[in-house]
C-alpha cells in the first residue's frame, strides 16, 4: 500500500513537471520591414482573373490565383 502512494506521487509529480515545462515555449512573430526606394505602390492582395469558355452554348467561368498559379473555383455557370 505504501509502495502504491510513492509510485503515485512520483508519477503525478512527473507529470506535473513535464507539462509545465512544455508550457514555456512562446512563438512570437517576426516583425517586417519593408522599404522601398521608389515609393511605388506594393500590391499584397492576391491577384486573380477569371477565365470564360462556352458549353454546349452555355458560358462557364472559373477563378484563377495568379499569385500563387492554381484555380481557386470549379467550373460554374453564368
Amino acid at each position: 500500500m505504501k509502495l502504491k502512494k510513492i509510485f503515485v506521487r512520483s508519477f503525478s509529480i512527473s507529470m506535473l513537471m513535464m507539462s509545465l515545462l512544455s508550457a514555456g515555449q512562446i512563438a512570437h512573430a517576426q516583425e517586417v520591414n519593408i522599404i522601398n526606394s521608389n515609393e511605388d505602390i506594393v500590391v499584397f492582395a492576391e491577384q486573380t482573373e477569371w477565365y470564360y469558355r462556352v458549353v454546349d452554348g452555355q458560358l462557364q467561368r472559373r477563378l484563377w490565383s495568379l499569385t500563387w498559379g492554381k484555380w481557386l473555383t470549379e467550373w460554374e455557370w453564368v
